[in-house]
């Protein structure tokens, strides 16, 4: 999901630096009773009136305007780590991506810091010279898988991932809107 999210960020020229997780839990994890003993949480009624756990929700702000695949997994996975109950069974699982601008419009300003004596300054420089140079070659990849799907189709690059049992990324692509073509 975060995959596709920002491969339509990096088609759109798009950067964000805040991400909401909303995960749903699944009405069985109450009516399960070796799930319902290690539940401590709210319950809520669904609009179908069953009992349900409540949603996990949660947002997380980066620390730059971006659409690097690599630092919105991160922090999308951390958050999920910190947000959702290890026990429960999972329904759903929605990602949105907030404060998003156009790239052009992304200023780079100089951030100031307190100075001290054992921070190797050279080395944080050469860090970030190099981080920059990743970024770079991810954003170049980016637009060439874009440019391949384009092309192609949207299931002519998939991870290994989307290939196993149970995964949906392939048949989402062949949808429109969430319904069969």
């Amino acid at each position: 999901m975060i995959d596709l999210l920002v491969l339509d960020l990096v088609d759109q020229n798009l950067v964000t630096d805040q991400l909401v997780l909303t995960v749903g839990y699944d009405r069985e994890n109450l009516t399960d009773p070796n799930i319902k003993k290690l539940y401590r949480g709210a319950i809520i009624t669904d609009t179908y009136g069953r009992s349900v756990p409540k949603s996990a929700h949660g947002t997380v702000n980066l620390d730059r305007q971006t659409s690097s695949t690599k630092l919105i997994t991160d922090a999308v996975i951390g958050l999920f780590d910190r947000i959702v109950d290890k026990n429960l069974l999972i329904r759903r699982i929605n990602i949105s991506v907030n404060r998003v601008v156009d790239e052009s419009t992304v200023e780079d300003t100089e951030k100031f810091e307190q100075l001290d004596l054992f921070t190797d300054y050279t080395e944080l420089k050469a860090k970030k010279e190099k981080e920059q140079t990743l970024l770079a070659r991810e954003k170049d990849i980016q637009k060439t898988v874009i440019n391949i799907k384009k092309k192609h189709g949207k299931n002519a690059i998939l991870k290994g991932m989307n290939l196993e049992k149970g995964a949906t990324t392939a048949d989402r692509n062949r949808q429109i809107g969430g319904h069969n073509e």
